[in-house]
């Protein structure tokens, strides 16, 4: 079976045999940005905890080290030679990006652990000024908008996955980064107002989370089920043969699947149940206030 080992898979055949795990791993700069941040993460933590802070419990950090692992495995393991020659792994490295690790990273509340990880003068003299500047907390405010986020994730998920816009990141590694880069700034513009990492205030109530999170099923299931029942290989693969002895339509279908109820649908709906559960745990955890008050006021109008 020829396999295909850069991005720029069309031009590069290199061997018959199965991908290698001991030898076919990759390097994508945009696990740099991961990276990076995991470093600040921990350094800024061991300084909270110096200071005698509490606020970032251990399921927090737990959160974080997953997004960063699921965003290696995605953009640095073997999945990601995988798919350079299989639309199914293709697909699954997407899913890995935007519906594993982004979340987790933002459930890791990193933001301010990030931002006490920088060295001290920078974080004094060039960070904190820019942030607290009205212009970029206007810029903020307004990409971090629920509608703003929703329709930001439709629209990358959408227009890559537009014949022309994938083929040309599919045979050109620049394209390729670009396209991972936007996969995971959508995915994080949308998952925001559904995690609300701390310390940023929440702009839904869990409701409209939920909304969010079906809103954004429907073009999903749009789009994975043109590629599903497609009759015809809609993206450069055809070239390719498919993976398992498949044919690359029924690769393309095994694609649309993962798309559409593999990853996609499974961990949304997993998603808003966890919302609905913090929400039901929150409003348990108001119940004893709740009663001292109505008996304070039962007393009052005896």
């Amino acid at each position: 079976m020829t396999i295909v080992y850069a991005h720029s898979g069309l031009d590069h055949v290199q061997h018959v045999g199965g991908v290698s795990l001991l030898s076919d791993w990759t390097f994508d700069p945009i696990f740099l940005i991961p990276l990076a941040a995991a470093i600040l993460y921990w350094r800024g933590l061991r300084r909270y905890r110096r200071k005698g802070g509490r606020r970032f419990p251990v399921w927090r950090q737990a959160f974080f080290g997953a997004g960063v692992f699921w965003s290696f495995l995605a953009l640095d393991s073997p999945v990601d030679a995988l798919a350079d020659w299989s639309f199914t792994w293709h697909m699954i490295q997407h899913e890995l990006l935007m519906v594993f690790a982004v979340p987790c990273l933002l459930l890791g509340t990193p933001f301010l652990p990030v931002v006490w990880g920088l060295p001290e003068g920078f974080r004094r003299r060039v960070f904190v000024p820019f942030a607290r500047a009205r212009p970029v907390q206007r810029v903020l405010k307004a990409v971090t908008h629920p509608v703003a986020g929703l329709l930001a994730y439709t629209a990358v998920v959408w227009v890559w996955h537009l014949p022309r816009f994938y083929d040309a990141a599919y045979g050109n590694d620049l394209i390729h980064y670009g396209q991972h880069f936007s996969f995971v700034l959508g995915a994080f513009l949308f998952w925001w107002n559904v995690v609300t990492p701390y310390p940023f205030p929440a702009r839904v109530n869990v409701f409209l989370r939920i909304l969010l999170i079906i809103l954004s099923e429907v073009p999903s299931i749009a789009l994975s089920a043109l590629i599903t029942f497609a009759d015809t290989v809609m993206y450069a693969y055809k070239d390719l043969p498919g993976f398992w002895g498949l044919t690359m339509l029924e690769e393309q279908q095994i694609g649309g699947l993962v798309m559409w109820v593999g990853f996609g649908a499974s961990i949304r709906l997993i998603a808003a149940l966890a919302v609905l559960a913090v929400f039901v745990r929150e409003e348990e955890a108001k119940e004893p206030w709740k009663r001292a008050a109505a008996g304070r006021v039962a007393a009052a109008l005896r």
